[in-house]
């Protein structure tokens, strides 16, 4: 903590959040048969949720001496934030089954959300799609090592809601001086939205489920493709205005479009041992295809202007001007002279992985052991290494420092002091770690029956474990926003810990 005056005198902060989840269901189901071969499942349902976000933040400064308590504080400051929603929604689906081998589905769902502008107030999503095991047709070739093979198809379409807040006009309590007074006043905070409604997808979706060699390989793949409109984006607005810096619009249509596919194997399964591997490898492709009549590329990010929502590239893609350097008198060090930046800011990549893929294993051993493992690894992505570059403006980086640096590692420190750019920070984040290994041991049922249980297990697990990448920072999953609409960056970040759990499991 930096020593200033508010260290020397003492402070205190106590932050207390709460939050509530309410949900209410009501669902009535009808299954008959139509005819001796057709099958027919109704269901309709009513629902009802609610979340609450209360928080309550207080501190001061000047703390009494000999107390860590907000009651010995002599300059208090206290605020308090509350955001809810509803959503009261209601759904009927309909499924028909021909042979037990060919499905048919259709269902229709209706919403009515709390934070939805005042001007929008109601939405349906309907859904259609359909199921074949072709593999139990009489047509069907009959192969040895097929075991099924089953076809599926759907369309649907669904939505997400604004934040609780976003379609409101509201103001913020403030206190404000007058005649050498508190008094209480009010500023603006947000101009609302009345007509903001939820973002809109439509999903097409095909692949097929096959499982091989007497059902110890199952493989899944999967086709889609996503259009987004009216996309909940918050458009940055005209300080003239005097309130909020954004307010969210639906703006415009969003493509994503790719593969998932995986691949679960039995490669072992004897009374001693047991081995099953799990791989998946998916991949998404999107852009951004519009803004809407009259709309600008929206600039935002880490600084004001690192990312941009621009048509034809993907959201949040970083932008910045492009540098070239070259070492002339070949002396190892780069100075701005030595570097050129080009005039133009053109797209720098997406702080989003564009394909990634996971591998497991699991193993039993001794008829009481299981150890189990878990790889995840996501590439395609950049990520806006800003802690190095507000290092590097410090004095403080091996840029600036260290002669025998890299050329590029000097050249991109230059650039951000001589020139003000973060372009050379957008580094390449793919990585690959270790996200789980955990051993877990099966007491035989006397020692279970021994503590007066039916089962017992004991579980060591550590999470976090390695990773491997080439970014520089300390974790390519940082960002220093959260998950806030999109704004991407590392910046003083803390990284995901290393963490190991002991759990004991008892059933009775």
């Amino acid at each position: 903590m930096p020593l200033n005056q508010n260290t020397l005198d003492g402070q205190r902060n106590s932050n207390r959040a709460q939050i509530f989840n309410y949900t209410a269901n009501f669902t009535a189901t009808s299954s008959f048969r139509l005819s001796p071969i057709v099958t027919s499942n109704t269901a309709a349902g009513v629902q009802f949720f609610k979340d609450v976000f209360a928080q309550t933040l207080a501190s001061g400064r000047k703390l009494v001496g000999g107390t860590t308590s907000l009651a010995g504080v002599v300059v208090p400051t206290v605020g308090e934030n509350t955001d809810q929603f509803v959503t009261v929604g209601g759904y009927v689906e309909e499924q028909v089954g021909i042979r037990d081998r060919l499905y048919f589905t259709g269902a229709l769902r209706g919403d009515d959300n709390s934070a939805f502008g005042a001007n929008f107030n109601f939405i349906t999503y309907p859904k259609l799609s359909g199921s074949w095991v072709v593999s139990e047709e009489p047509f069907f070739p009959r192969w040895s090592f097929l075991s099924s093979l089953r076809v599926r198809a759907a369309w649907g379409k669904s939505g997400r809601q604004p934040g609780p807040t976003d379609a409101v006009a509201f103001y913020s309590p403030v206190a404000v001086a007058t005649n050498s007074t508190d008094a209480p006043g009010v500023t603006d905070s947000s101009l609302g939205n009345a007509n903001l409604k939820p973002e809109k997808t439509r999903e097409y979706e095909a692949g097929l489920d096959a499982d091989l060699w007497e059902h110890r390989l199952h493989f899944e793949f999967t086709y889609y493709d996503k259009n987004s409109r009216d996309a909940l984006i918050a458009r940055r607005l005209a300080p003239s205005l005097g309130v909020s810096t954004t307010r969210f619009e639906n703006l415009g249509e969003v493509s994503n479009k790719g593969v998932e596919i995986s691949l679960n194997a039995q490669v072992l399964n004897t009374p001693n041992l047991t081995w099953s591997v799990t791989a998946s490898a998916w991949g998404n492709r999107n852009r951004l295809i519009d803004l809407g009549p009259g709309i600008t590329p929206i600039i935002f990010g880490l600084g004001g202007a690192t990312q941009r929502h621009q048509p034809g590239y993907p959201l949040g893609g970083y932008w910045g001007r492009s540098y070239t350097f070259n070492d002339a008198n070949n002396d190892g060090i780069i100075t701005a002279s030595e570097v050129t930046v080009t005039a133009a800011e053109t797209y720098q990549g997406s702080p989003f992985a564009t394909h990634g893929g996971t591998f497991s294993t699991e193993i039993g051993f001794l008829k009481h052991f299981r150890l189990y493992g878990l790889l995840d690894g996501r590439f395609g992505n950049r990520l806006d290494n800003s802690t190095e570059q507000f290092r590097c403006l410090l004095g403080i980086c091996r840029g600036r420092r260290d002669p025998t640096a890299p050329l590029a590692e000097q050249a991109r420190a230059v650039a951000a002091v001589s020139y003000g750019l973060e372009t050379g920070y957008f580094e390449e984040a793919s990585f690959v770690k270790l996200r789980e290994l955990s051993l877990t041991y099966f007491a035989p049922d006397a020692i279970a029956r021994h503590v007066g249980a039916s089962a017992l297990s004991v579980t060591v697990t550590g999470r976090n474990l390695a990773m491997w990448t080439d970014y520089s920072g300390i974790d390519p999953e940082l960002n220093d926003a959260g998950q806030s609409n999109f704004n991407t960056a590392e910046f003083l970040t803390q990284p995901p810990v290393r963490y190991f759990i002991a759990r004991i499991n008892l059933t009775f």
